[in-house]
């Protein structure tokens, strides 16, 4: 008997850290739906339109993800399992644009909080608040940025014909 493919929610762009989560638990099983907010995540599994969805609720630098834990209470929901994600930040570019050039860097509040020793050490760097860590990826390289970067998995650079140029942050 051959297995369907769950369709499952994350918030994020793809290549968001919580893709790599779905890829973690249900392997090639899933056709993963992108969302913008959590709060879409829960709807569109609360009314069928996904068969799962991947969600952080813990983050060992940011702690606890507690609008995610709302979401739990305030949605008729069955937890199926849990796995993990090593998270590791890289600047990535669009094609072109060189590390001197890069004066803004976008990505999700809490990956620009994680790499503040990074912002310490280049203090010329404004860092830009976006809602999504792969999503700041899509839109510099959709917006043809030359003065600008976003942090995010290798996997987002690979997706968005970004350049990676500084690994590990």
């Amino acid at each position: 008997m051959k297995r369907e493919r769950e369709r499952v929610a994350f918030q994020g762009e793809k290549g968001a850290f919580s893709q790599e989560a779905v890829s973690n638990f249900f392997g090639g099983r899933a056709e993963v739906v992108p969302c913008q907010r959590f709060e879409e995540v829960f709807q569109r599994l609360r009314g069928g339109a996904v068969t799962a969805a991947v969600v952080p609720i813990e983050n060992t630098l940011a702690g606890s993800v507690q609008e995610n834990y709302d979401h739990f209470l305030n949605h008729e929901v069955v937890i199926r399992g849990e796995t993990n994600v090593r998270i590791n930040h890289n600047l990535i570019a669009p094609p072109g644009v060189r590390w001197r050039d890069v004066r803004r860097v976008y990505s999700h509040p809490v990956a620009l909080s994680q790499c503040l020793r990074f912002f310490a050490r280049h203090p010329r760097l404004e860092r830009v608040p976006f809602y999504d860590t792969a999503g700041s990826v899509k839109m510099i390289l959709e917006e043809k940025l030359s003065d600008a970067a976003a942090i995010a998995s290798a996997v987002a650079a690979e997706i968005y014909g970004g350049h990676i140029l500084r690994r590990a942050l």
